[in-house]
């Protein structure tokens, strides 16, 4: 049977970095295949025939990288040589060296995930590409910079990331985010056969906690719109869409900001949500009409209806961030006017709405308080099930309540 070790090669020229290959030996012919990987001579452990970890932070890092490719294509090689040794037929050293020029680059985790960030981003799908890369920022933290192999990830990995987030604060329903996300794209490394099922999220949760409680009784909805707010403040917009929002059945943020003029036919307005792709139908009532009228001198020229998004330049995202970045700030100032207890943001509307509803004695499968609270998927599930002319009456008689 073939054999290999992996050799160091030093280079002729002083303080220059030398040569990573491996040796192939069978039936006394020997043969080198050069990995592309080069270190310094005091890099390399010739007793144990493995790179040295020293060096400056950086350097360490550029060094365990390295050593975990060289473990990823130590394993295509010993794969290649089991092939041939079970199919029983001839082979020689050329055959192992060509089967392994013929192996794609190793890949690696950090490159796999910015690789499918890539693609959502694509095919139109930036709210999932910037979830990808927010997970992978926080992994990288974690890692200290490092990528590493995906053969590499292990379940102690994740289970030490996740004692890692907690210890900086972060609350268990926002890791778990983080780590679904992350075994999301383990699996589709999986799929594409980059990597085997090794079960490392088995040990880490990945499930969602109950959180306090983020809606406001109907009291504060009517002092919040009913305060006197200083003329041509910030403030007034902030007030608005907050309440613009939870007449708009809980419509999430970025659903807001992308609604457009023309979705708005025969007293109904209809969207597909950007997270779900869901449509929905909302009955299109005064109050809301009202509040959009009031900014309309600021979108006569655009497409979407409130002046959110301003600019149809590719920049639509970075607008709606920026946007819900200060009404969100504006909005916790508010809430301090209004006496909360809690911090007010446009996604209190949304639970606001789900509460607000529950308690007016509807039942679940029109109200279906799984907006975001215990199981998402059970929303969608009763949200696709049921007649919307219904979720319209009712969402009437909730704004009635507001305006008396």
């Amino acid at each position: 049977m073939a054999s290999f070790k992996l050799r160091f090669r030093p280079s002729t020229l002083p303080e220059q970095e030398g040569t990573l290959y491996f040796q192939v030996i069978h039936r006394r012919t020997v043969r080198m295949i050069h990995t592309g990987f080069h270190i310094r001579q005091d890099e390399w452990n010739d007793t144990t025939s493995s790179i040295r970890i020293a060096g400056t932070p950086e350097r360490q890092n550029f060094l365990r990288l390295t050593a975990s490719k060289i473990k990823w294509y130590t394993n295509q090689l010993t794969a290649i040589i089991t092939a041939m040794e079970t199919k029983r037929v001839e082979y020689g050293t050329e055959d192992i060296v060509s089967a392994y020029k013929q192996l794609p680059t190793c890949p690696t985790w950090f490159g796999f995930i910015l690789d499918m960030a890539d693609r959502k981003a694509k095919v139109g799908r930036p709210g999932t590409a910037k979830t990808y890369r927010d997970a992978l920022s926080s992994f990288a933290r974690f890692r200290q910079g490092t990528d590493i192999a995906l053969d590499e990830l292990n379940a102690e990995m994740m289970t030490l990331y996740e004692a890692w987030m907690k210890s900086r604060g972060l609350k268990r329903n926002s890791s778990s985010c983080y780590l679904r996300t992350l075994r999301t794209l383990y699996r589709k490394a999986v799929e594409m056969g980059l990597t085997t099922d090794k079960g490392i999220f088995r040990h880490v949760f990945t499930g969602f906690a109950k959180t306090s409680k983020r809606a406001i009784p109907l009291e504060a909805i009517r002092t919040i719109r009913l305060l006197r707010l200083p003329a041509g403040s910030p403030l007034i917009f902030a007030r608005d869409m907050f309440i613009l929002s939870i007449y708009l059945q809980g419509i999430s943020f970025v659903d807001l900001a992308y609604l457009r003029k023309s979705d708005i036919r025969n007293g109904v307005l209809q969207y597909d949500r950007k997270k779900t792709r869901q449509s929905l139908n909302i009955g299109w009532e005064p109050s809301m009409q009202a509040i959009v009228e009031t900014y309309a001198h600021l979108t006569t020229e655009s497409p979407y209806l409130l002046p959110i998004i301003t600019h149809a330049d590719g920049t639509e995202r970075r607008q709606y961030e920026k946007a819900e970045h200060n009404i969100n700030r504006n909005l916790k100032k508010i809430g301090r006017i209004a006496g909360l207890r809690i911090p007010l943001t446009t996604y209190v509307a949304r639970h606001t709405w789900a509460t607000t509803m529950r308690d007016m004695g509807y039942d679940l499968s029109i109200v279906s308080t799984g907006l975001g609270h215990d199981n998402l998927k059970t929303t969608q599930i009763y949200l696709s099930s049921i007649d919307t002319t219904v979720v319209m009456e009712a969402n009437k008689k909730m704004i009635d309540k507001i305006l008396k």
